[in-house]
């Protein structure tokens, strides 16, 4: 269940759900690289929305709200928020009703798969540039951002 405003860290909290139900006013952003890093840890973007929307929110900052987070296949449904608890609510209901094992071995399969495909390695990769770009910003700005970023994201911020 989603709703608002998920940010960078908040990406890596959403996209280790099996189902995400987000509100109408939800919004996925990673700005980070304004900051002179790459995406957060969680470095699942290309398997989330597509390599090319991988690039342009990480590229330009630019949140995608929750109509096109499901259209790019990251958001299972979108409901009006003050429906969002039911609706999520009853399709955990729903699944309860599966059984277990066969629950257990179709997660197991879908994750295998991804796995597969380099998830996992990409992860992994993420998180060594991410550590090269946090040592980079110490050696150059003598702190683990550089600190232009917020002057950026403000910018975007007051374009809008």
């Amino acid at each position: 269940e989603v709703q608002g405003k998920v940010i960078a860290g908040g990406l890596m909290l959403v996209w280790v759900c099996d189902l995400i139900i987000a509100s109408e006013d939800a919004t996925f952003s990673d700005p980070v690289v304004a900051f002179g890093v790459n995406g957060v840890e969680y470095f699942a973007h290309p398997w989330e929305v597509g390599v090319r929307k991988a690039k342009e929110m990480l590229f330009t900052g630019e949140a995608v709200d929750a109509e096109e987070a499901k259209s790019l296949g990251m958001v299972n449904h979108v409901v009006p928020n003050e429906e969002l608890t039911k609706f999520t609510t009853d399709m955990a209901e729903h699944i309860a009703q599966r059984p277990s094992m066969g629950l257990k071995l179709a997660k197991q399969s879908v994750n295998q798969m991804q796995d597969s495909q380099g998830l996992w390695t990409a992860l992994q990769a993420a998180m060594s540039l991410q550590q090269l770009g946090h040592s980079n910003n110490n050696q150059v700005h003598g702190m683990g951002v550089d600190p232009r970023g917020m002057e950026i994201i403000r910018a975007q911020a007051k374009k809008k």
